[in-house]
């Protein structure tokens, strides 16, 4: 019954609501910055086609031996290949921050998360402590957030890697998980000037917005014994929007709230996706 009312109240949050977010996230619990200051920042990259035509070599080897021999040099091979194209796939989607770079190069870790914790609703009082300071009383969460812009550069993506230490247990971490948010795209005409104006004010914000969602996401699954309603039904195709193209992937639905959807995928890894438009509702003001 708990964890059903935690993740009913998990829903609830996803559109901004203070009250949802003073019942489900612990009164006191600090975030410790990165080791790194630098906030990371890559371009998305679409690895669908990674593996097609990696190698066409044959490898004439007689006998039972030589056909294993030839199997173990094959996978070699299309392994190498496979990473070089990855590698290349991604240098070529980096260069979608190319008309951001001195913007991205000036975030840090520190005024991104401090903006982060700010979006949290007053019931909750998170503090920011420096690596690697501790914290005896309350929940430490580390995030290694790495944040993602969709080649149409309409929608940011951030990937958290996310843990959560209970209080008085600050080596072994009570949950563990990578979370995933996807923004909604923005439909600025001129999206490098909308991105770029004042300093990057709205790639901030939005990345700000985002890191504060998945934080919620995994003080809430942490405080609720990260365990999932058994009731949850079957794994589906869940289609959202990933920019202004339209995505899928195979997940069980946690909560819809919002126009968001809250989802497990087959890796167990929680994904927060704009599956609608986030309708008239007052207290989804905000929401990313």
């Amino acid at each position: 019954m708990l964890k059903t009312v935690v993740f009913a109240v998990l829903a609830c949050s996803l559109c901004g609501g203070a009250l949802a977010q003073r019942q489900a996230l612990p009164a006191a619990w600090s975030l410790r910055l990165p080791q790194q200051q630098a906030v990371a920042f890559r371009g998305l990259a679409n690895f669908d086609k990674a593996g097609k035509g990696a190698s066409g070599t044959t490898y004439m080897m007689p006998g039972i031996a030589g056909f294993a021999a030839a199997l173990a040099a094959h996978s070699l091979v299309i392994n190498s290949g496979l990473e070089k194209q990855k590698s290349e796939i991604e240098l070529a989607a980096d260069k979608v921050l190319l008309p951001y770079l001195p913007v991205l190069g000036a975030m840090r870790h520190d005024t991104l998360m401090a903006q982060a914790l700010a979006r949290l609703a007053p019931g909750s009082t998170p503090r920011l402590i420096a690596f690697p300071d501790q914290d005896e009383s309350g929940w430490i969460v580390e995030s290694t957030p790495l944040f993602a812009m969709t080649q149409d550069q309409s929608a940011l993506v951030l990937d958290n890697a996310i843990a959560v230490h209970a209080p008085g247990a600050p080596k072994q971490a009570a949950y563990r998980n990578t979370v995933r948010v996807v923004s909604r795209a923005s439909t600025h005409a001129d999206l490098e000037s909308n991105w770029n104006a004042q300093q990057g004010r709205q790639l901030q914000e939005q990345s700000a917005a985002l890191l504060a969602l998945s934080l919620e996401i995994a003080l809430q699954q942490a405080y609720s014994g990260g365990d999932a309603p058994a009731d949850l039904g079957a794994f589906r195709t869940v289609r959202y929007h990933e920019g202004r193209k339209e995505a899928a992937e195979r997940a069980q639905v946690l909560s819809e709230q919002c126009g968001r959807a809250l989802i497990s995928n087959l890796r167990g890894s929680l994904m927060s996706v704009p599956v609608s438009a986030p309708g008239a509702d007052p207290a989804c003001t905000g929401a990313p």
